[in-house]
C-alpha cells in the first residue's frame, strides 16, 4: 500500500489505544515517555513514538531528548511513516528547548544515518543547530 505524507496524521497518543505490539513496547519501558505521538490513517494507528525529555535543563547542559521508540505497523512500513514520526519528535524536541535527540535504539542504521544521525556508542545522535 502506497502512503503519500498527507494520507495520515500524528496526534497526542493514549497508550489504552496502542495496537497490541506497540503497547507491549511500550510497557517495557523503564519509565514512560513525556511525549508520545501516533500517526493515524482515518482512525487506525499506524505509527508511533515515545520520547523522553532532559530530566533538568539549563544553559551550562546539554539539552538532550531521548526517543525511547518508534514503530510502525508492519502493512505501512516502506512508505515514509517512521520517517515522518522521527522528523516529527526533531521538531517537538526543538520546540521544547532541546539541541540534540538521542535514539538509543538498536534500530537499522541506514535509517537513522539517512535521516542524518550520527552513530554513537548508545545508539544514534541527532544535533540540531538553531538559528
Amino acid at each position: 500500500m502506497a502512503l503519500g505524507l498527507r494520507d495520515y496524521e500524528v496526534f497526542r497518543g493514549d497508550p489504552a489505544a496502542l495496537p497490541k505490539d506497540m503497547a507491549a513496547t511500550l510497557s517495557s519501558l523503564v519509565r514512560p515517555p513525556d511525549v508520545l505521538r501516533v500517526a493515524k490513517l482515518g482512525e487506525c494507528i499506524i505509527g508511533c513514538y515515545a520520547m523522553h525529555e532532559p530530566t533538568f535543563m539549563d544553559d551550562q547542559v546539554a539539552r538532550t531528548f531521548v526517543l525511547a521508540m518508534v514503530m510502525v505497523e508492519p502493512n505501512y512500513q516502506g512508505n515514509g511513516v517512521g520517517r515522518w514520526l522521527v522528523g516529527h519528535a526533531i521538531g517537538v524536541a526543538e520546540t521544547k528547548g532541546g539541541r540534540h535527540l538521542a535514539a538509543e535504539l538498536a534500530g537499522p542504521a541506514a535509517f537513522f544515518t539517512g535521516l542524518g544521525f550520527q552513530s554513537t556508542a548508545g545508539g544514534f545522535q541527532f544535533d540540531m543547530h538553531p538559528e
